[in-house]
């Protein structure tokens, strides 16, 4: 009974080395790592490609957004109207100023 258990175990270890031989040969190392290098270069130029496609679409958005800001540091009429500003309610009105400011 013991030589039995023996013998299995032992055709169970050499099928079970025998399977990680077949898969660690060198060929598929260099597969999985030629895939391992490769994956991060293609994802980064993949994402450099595709940035500047969603980030003009979104600047292009805001950038043509505008909206009145009261400009404090001015507090007379002519010297607002000289920087091409609107003179509004005793304050200095940009209406080009940019929410991104």
């Amino acid at each position: 009974m013991l030589l039995s258990n023996s013998t299995t175990s032992l055709k169970t270890r050499q099928k079970n080395n025998k399977i990680g031989t077949v898969f660690w040969t060198r060929s598929n190392i260099l597969l999985l790592t030629g895939y391992l290098i490769s994956l991060p270069i293609f994802t980064l130029i993949t994402l450099s490609l595709l940035l500047p496609l969603f980030s003009a679409s979104l600047f292009a958005f805001i950038g043509t957004s505008y909206y009145s800001t009261s400009i404090p540091s001015i507090d007379n009429a002519s010297e607002c109207e000289h920087t091409g500003r609107n003179w509004r309610d005793r304050k200095c009105w940009d209406n080009q100023r940019n929410p991104m400011f």
